[in-house]
């Protein structure tokens, strides 16, 4: 898929830690992979711009959590979780979804 490898070259790019897309299989008509990702605040503001950069206006349908500690970015068929190291741990993300299947 063009759109999911397009958000994993740009946040690879921004040098995130502990990139993970889990892919859902069609299991959920809202969405099909969940990017995954470990930042620094400036990381993930940048990333959202640069995510808006790399792909179509159309193609993002809203970012919450701006400067905050856990930034979701809905690019429809995949949404990109980008956690602070702390939060991450703390919400246990990874642990919830040990029975997706990671393609990352």
């Amino acid at each position: 898929m063009e759109k999911l490898n397009k958000i994993i070259n740009t946040l690879e790019d921004l040098k995130v830690k502990d990139l993970v897309v889990y892919d859902f299989e069609q299991s959920s008509p809202f969405y099909q992979y969940f990017v995954v990702a470990t930042t620094n605040e400036r990381q993930g503001n940048a990333a959202i711009g640069y995510v808006k950069k790399a792909l179509l206006a159309d193609e993002i349908k809203n970012v919450e959590g701006r400067g905050g500690s856990w930034i979701l970015i809905d690019c429809h068929e995949v949404i990109v979780h980008l956690f602070r190291e702390e939060d991450r741990k703390y919400y246990g993300f990874d642990q919830r979804l040990m029975g997706i299947k990671r393609v990352k």
